[in-house]
């Protein structure tokens, strides 16, 4: 998961922000980066089809409508927030709803994320009435939420005995298909692992084997009573949706958060991360989830650092491959200033993705700060690429093929650099030192390919 917290509103409205103004972006650098440059930079951004298709992806994604089943304690509201990666805050009456199943939105940043149909499993609802049972109230209220998919949720630590809620639940995908004419999309979610035996392993990456295999058990006790029921489940996934928060460095337990304002939640932050299986959850979700707004509606509110990744992936794929053909130019140092541009415009991108302003000299100064590859050691590699273009004058094209390799990759290290630092969050320590080890692989198999 992510190592730096992403606002939902705010990354798609950074995102949105930039590609709308990137050609203003452009045209705003020096003379040294040549108006002819700038127009093939902003053809092969726009012109480019996943961009286009991504772009128009965030404009009309809607939140996914998901059923949740699962009895009281089985740890439903902290599924929502292990899969989102953030303590979201559920408005509770947003419809008021019966005493069988509640509607929340879940809302981050004054953005709803996902709306979410919550029933307590049949054996623990009422009827507010003798007129209509429990059992009648949830079919009703599934019928007009229309879910886009079911999350069937069973506690790992205490096997109950869940037969009456798996036939309840055949029946209302046995109502769902008659009315819509295709199942309802459902995936069994085996929560809470982290309390399995051996109980005291709560870091995933720590479990034992012996943890591992009484997992594997739970999985297999559940699916066979799910089987025996004749419920059609897509998976069954073991999860922990273990999160311990804090605010501000200092640990804060479930009842004093249930204390907190609702403008204090955006301050938690995960101060211990337990999730297992989560990401392969998501994974099943996104399969069965057939609606397409809606599927994006799930990777924006899931996996937005994904989504900004690509798009950083995406533009250092294409600045890069733009600095090869930047450095094919025949003539010696005509190359260096436009490609040093070129490089200090994709950080700055990258950099406004992961929230920071649009800022060449931002840029500059986090290419000093990794020393070594900083403005300088760059301004050197790069002179140091133009004497082999020398070699054109007794082999023409020769140097400039090997120049232009050089440059695509030292402009491809960067972005994926800024991409590590700005959006994954990671150390500047260790950002510098994984790019001083990638630059050294890259000179060595430079000469080994010579």
């Amino acid at each position: 998961m992510s190592k730096k917290d992403i606002n939902t509103r705010k990354a798609l409205d950074r995102i949105k922000n930039i590609y709308r103004n990137l050609d203003e972006i452009l045209e705003s650098l020096p003379k040294a980066f040549p108006k002819t440059m700038k127009d093939k930079v902003k053809k092969m951004v726009f012109n480019d089809e996943e961009l286009k298709t991504l772009m128009d992806e965030l404009d009309s994604y809607r939140p996914p409508r998901i059923f949740l089943v699962g009895r009281t304690g089985v740890g439903k509201s902290s599924l929502i927030n292990a899969i989102n990666g953030k303590y979201l805050a559920p408005v509770n009456d947003v419809y008021s709803q019966t005493k069988g199943a509640d509607i929340y939105d879940y809302v981050d940043d004054g953005k709803v994320l996902m709306h979410i149909l919550d029933s307590r499993g049949i054996a623990e609802s009422l009827a507010i009435n003798d007129k209509i049972s429990a059992e009648e109230m949830i079919k009703n209220e599934v019928k007009k939420f229309l879910p886009d998919v079911c999350i069937f949720m069973l506690n790992a630590s205490h096997r109950d005995d869940v037969d009456t809620d798996v036939r309840f639940l055949k029946e209302i995908n046995d109502e769902f298909k008659k009315e819509n004419g295709f199942d309802l999309p459902i995936v069994c979610a085996i929560n809470k692992v982290d309390e399995l035996a051996p109980s005291r392993f709560k870091d995933p990456k720590e479990y034992p084997i012996s943890k591992h295999k009484n997992i594997s058990e739970v999985i297999k006790y559940y699916g066979e009573i799910i089987d025996r029921g004749g419920l059609q489940v897509s998976d069954i996934i073991a999860t922990s949706s273990m999160l311990e928060w804090q605010m501000d460095g200092v640990f804060i337990d479930a009842d004093a958060i249930n204390d907190l304002k609702l403008t204090d939640l955006p301050r938690l932050e995960i101060g211990f991360d337990g999730r297992y299986g989560i990401e392969k959850l998501i994974d099943s979700l996104e399969k069965e989830i057939s609606d397409y707004d809606a599927l994006v509606g799930l990777k924006i509110a899931c996996r937005m650092k994904k989504i900004l990744e690509a798009l950083a992936d995406k533009l250092t794929n294409i600045f890069s491959g733009f600095a090869g053909t930047i450095a094919i130019s025949p003539i010696p140092v005509a190359d260096i200033y436009p490609l040093i541009v070129l490089q200090l415009v994709l950080v700055s991108l990258i950099a406004s993705l992961g929230g920071r302003a649009f800022s060449p000299k931002n840029a500059k100064e986090f290419l000093f700060s990794i020393g070594g590859v900083g403005i300088a050691a760059n301004i050197f590699r790069i002179s140091a690429q133009q004497s082999l273009k020398l070699l054109n004058f007794f082999a023409p094209t020769s140097g400039s093929a090997v120049s232009a390799s050089i440059a695509a990759f030292g402009t491809k290290t960067i972005g994926d650099t800024a991409k590590n630092y700005f959006i994954e969050g990671i150390d500047l320590k260790k950002v510098k030192k994984e790019f001083k080890h990638k630059i050294r692989s890259g000179k060595r198999d430079g000469k080994n390919n010579e």
